[in-house]
């Protein structure tokens, strides 16, 4: 653990910690990018078993990110959730597109004012 996600992080540095390990991912030799969303854009539409493990591991995702955001008081923490989850997918689909980890740091600030909003709404 390190300061942004142990016992003593800001729900804010939680949060933005899953932008810098997307960041490290999508800069290693073998990122090609989710498995779920290239599984799905393959076979969703014809395959239910691939469209429910897909739905499963979104619905997931989408989890974890609204337990990472409320302790931050946000008068709807589903809501910035489902933001924060479009801004994961797409920065995992625009770093396997383009070959370029960027989108991770363009999320992450893209993130980050979300989350200043999300504290002046709070």
């Amino acid at each position: 653990m390190d300061g942004r996600t142990g016992p003593d992080a800001t729900p804010p540095a939680r949060i933005l910690a899953v932008f810098d390990w997307l960041a490290a991912w999508f800069d290693a030799p073998d990122f090609r990018g989710c498995a779920f969303i290239n599984a799905y854009g393959e076979l969703g539409t014809t395959s239910d078993r691939v469209a429910r493990v897909t739905r499963d591991h979104k619905r997931a995702l989408h989890a974890y990110l609204a337990d990472l955001a409320r302790p931050l008081g946000h008068p709807d923490p589903t809501a910035l959730a489902a933001q924060l989850a479009l801004l994961v997918d797409g920065a995992i689909t625009g770093a396997a597109i383009s070959g370029d980890p960027a989108p991770a740091r363009t999320a992450r600030a893209t993130a980050a004012a979300l989350l200043g909003a999300a504290a002046d709404d709070a």
